[in-house]
């Protein structure tokens, strides 16, 4: 393939005026959101002031037939929009990172300053007019010889069917802010979309071992995924239920992932019950924090000391599962175990 990947340089001031053409495209299948923080954004400034080298970019330049253009960036948006923000005064350098400029905008830039920003080059490799799955498969190779990328960083590379559409789709739902299940940096390496991923799997099929059959199912809902809408109304019911049911949950363990996984997936077993009556959730907002705080405690006792304490035996099980959180034999008798613990809320 290197034979027909030509080699160029581009600078900001060409970046600019192509997106002010309109002719800049960010290849939306290789790429969810934007989620470099001001942080990142800044930390990359500072290198193109200080002319530091940055990774390199893929393009693809294709050409219509009434002789217009259109510039993709195939890998490198994080880059060029960082650069096109900071241009529009989006956002200010990080001081702590960046002391010879800290807090200044691209306005309070000096001239000199401007031109060596407008002036720097990124490499871009040009990528020729070729199929969707050669482009992917040119992707995928270039991240998976770049040892940051995480598995589901890889899987944005390598599928682009309707499953992680809907994933991604899913994830970008502002309730995720307000269960706190995530932290920015899960946001930034997709990992929030994968553990979305995992709960999908889970309200379709049943738990899983997330190890072994993630990428089974991504593989198999590739060309078609019959139950998008279906997964779209459970984790919009479900994901609304858990935060009025948990109004703090910020506060309790729910949102750590591996007990959110658990009552993820019981609500969902028992979505034909939900919405819960007014009644309901307050029973259900008192046992679930009696539950985690039940579980905090036995967590945090001296093993030794947990016979005289007189823990239920449902508590024992879901604490003593905790370990080997993702295997499937751990998340079943967590799920048991708190199916019984919810009892009287579904009686």
């Amino acid at each position: 393939m290197s034979n027909i990947i030509q080699t160029t340089h581009r600078d900001i001031a060409w970046f600019k005026q192509a997106n002010e053409f309109h002719q800049l495209q960010m290849k939306p299948q290789f790429q969810r959101n934007l989620v470099w923080t001001d942080k990142q954004k800044s930390f990359l400034i500072d290198s193109i002031l200080n002319s530091y080298p940055v990774p390199e970019l893929y393009m693809q330049d294709i050409i219509s037939g009434d002789g217009s253009k259109l510039y993709i960036v195939v890998d490198g948006q994080q880059r060029i929009t960082a650069c096109l923000d900071f241009i529009d005064n989006q956002f200010q350098i990080d001081g702590k990172d960046s002391p010879s400029y800290a807090e200044m905008s691209f306005d309070d830039l000096s001239t000199d300053q401007k031109k060596k920003i407008y002036s720097y080059s990124f490499v871009v490799r040009l990528l020729p007019e070729m199929s969707d799955p050669e482009i992917r498969e040119i992707f995928s190779r270039l991240n998976r010889n770049n040892v940051v990328l995480n598995a589901q960083e890889l899987r944005q590379a390598t599928y682009w069917g309707q499953f992680i559409q809907t994933m991604n789709e899913i994830a970008d739902n502002d309730v995720w802010r307000i269960l706190g299940v995530f932290t920015p940096k899960d946001v930034k390496r997709m990992l929030d979309v994968e553990f979305i991923s995992e709960l999908a799997v889970a309200s379709i099929h049943g738990v899983q071992n997330k190890k072994l059959t993630l990428d089974k199912y991504y593989e198999i809902y590739e060309d078609e995924f019959p139950q998008r809408d279906e997964t779209i109304y459970t984790f919009d019911l479900v994901t609304r239920e858990i935060s009025h049911l948990l109004p703090n949950i910020n506060k309790t363990r729910w949102s750590k992932k591996t007990d959110f996984y658990t009552l993820f997936v019981l609500l969902s077993n028992r979505k034909d019950l939900l919405p819960l009556g007014q009644v309901k959730k307050a029973l259900g907002e008192t046992l679930l924090n009696g539950i985690g705080n039940l579980i905090d405690k036995y967590v945090s006792t001296d093993k030794e000391q947990i016979p005289t304490i007189g823990f239920d035996e449902n508590i024992k099980e879901y604490s003593i599962n905790l370990r080997a959180s993702s295997d499937l034999g751990a998340r079943k008798k967590r799920e048991d175990a708190l199916q019984k613990l919810l009892e009287p809320l579904f009686s």
